[in-house]
């Protein structure tokens, strides 16, 4: 709550001026500005018109909106040029207060050029033929010792040799025959 109800403690208190409120928020406002009651936690502002001037004087209406409990307000637009535009906020009054008006300036700049979408990086000779060629050798040299391993193992089966990872049935021959049933014998 504000301390000192005077003009001069007023001041004091709202030093850009005591904000505009609507007729339904104006008594819960005034006890909170002059007779020490807490500041109301829902306070309604009131409508602010704005209008905009072009840099090409071309006028158009900006919209209205709402000041809030500190007498400010906002509205986007999107100008439609660059240059300087003049933005007129009217308050055309209430039962409480007279009405009023202001005037501000902007500059609107060019909008930027995008950005443009930056190059992918290529892939390497490593990445494209170095990492697949030795990813494939080594799984060649691989295939090639399991190979190996399953030959020197002489799993025979009905006069066949069985390679179970390639499905790979072969047929020996007569001379392989022989010496595998005098290996055979041998040792016995």
């Amino acid at each position: 709550s504000l301390i000192n109800p005077t003009k001069e403690g007023v001041a004091a208190n709202f030093p850009n001026g005591l904000p505009c409120v609507s007729d339904e928020s104006m008594s819960e406002w005034m006890e909170y500005v002059y007779m020490q009651q807490p500041k109301p936690t829902i306070v309604k502002g009131v409508d602010v018109t704005l209008r905009v001037l072009d840099p090409n004087n071309n006028c158009y209406d900006g919209g209205t909106t709402t000041s809030n409990d500190y007498g400010s307000f906002k509205m986007l637009f999107a100008p439609e040029v660059p240059g300087e535009y003049y933005v007129y906020a009217t308050f055309a009054g209430s039962d409480s207060y007279y009405g009023s008006s202001a005037v501000t300036a902007i500059n609107v700049e060019e909008a930027p050029a995008p950005t443009a979408e930056p190059t992918p990086i290529p892939a390497s000779a490593a990445d494209l033929y170095f990492l697949p060629m030795s990813i494939g050798t080594i799984i060649a040299i691989i295939v090639v010792g399991l190979l190996l391993f399953l030959l020197l193992r002489k799993k025979l089966t009905n006069n066949t040799i069985y390679i179970p990872p390639l499905f790979l049935w072969v047929k020996p021959s007569l001379a392989y025959k022989k010496w595998t049933e005098r290996a055979l014998d041998e040792s016995k």
